[in-house]
């Protein structure tokens, strides 16, 4: 059964001192811990947002500027210029479009297929699973559409952003994740009835 990254164990010797006939002796002691998960926090999820950012404005003023030809097609705007209703239209279709299709859209679309936004990317991080493997798709649009949740930004100040929480992932570092990995394969091969003793 494979183990959960979150749930690695690792032997640590450690120094204690302790009483030996009465005086105070440095006594060194193997002890099991569990293995530090660096998940990425704070200013680096922040980097993730500003980058991402750019690129769904970007998209965003695209789309922008489709929907005023499209208004313009269908009359929205007289005499050349857009009135006051054709602008209000405008604001509240990009409004609800960013917040509630594109922003989840984008990140579920490339979460899905490269398993990290184009800001993790630049920046070497990756989603993933407890088993430090990539999310199931459930798992995934639950993430994005959590994204919708007013001050969801603002909760990646903490260790883990709401979105994360929900759908039980994390976004952990491409080289960290590898270090995990082996030390997961480690212990399952340890933890493993009769490993190693099969004939090949």
């Amino acid at each position: 059964m494979t183990s959960k990254i979150t749930e690695i164990r690792m032997k640590r010797t450690v120094t204690r001192k302790e009483r030996v006939d009465g005086v105070l002796t440095p006594v060194k002691k193997e002890i099991t811990v569990f293995a530090d998960v660096p998940y990425v926090t704070s200013w680096a999820r922040f980097g993730h947002y500003v980058i991402d950012g750019i690129f769904l404005y970007i998209l965003n003023f695209i789309i922008a500027i489709f929907i005023v030809i499209v208004l313009g097609l269908n009359g929205g705007y007289s005499n050349g210029e857009f009135d006051d209703s054709s602008i209000e239209k405008i604001d509240t279709y990009l409004i609800f479009f960013r917040w509630l299709i594109l922003m989840p859209a984008y990140y579920l679309f490339f979460e899905h297929f490269i398993q990290s936004s184009p800001g993790k990317a630049i920046l070497g991080r990756v989603v993933v699973n407890h088993y430090g493997e990539k999310p199931t798709f459930n798992a995934l649009l639950k993430r994005s559409f959590s994204r919708a949740v007013p001050f969801d930004a603002l909760s990646c100040l903490s260790e883990t952003g709401w979105h994360d929480k929900w759908s039980d992932t994390f976004v952990i570092r491409k080289k960290d994740l590898e270090g995990l990995k082996m030390l997961q394969r480690i212990q399952d091969i340890e933890t493993t009835p009769d490993a190693g003793t099969k004939a090949v």
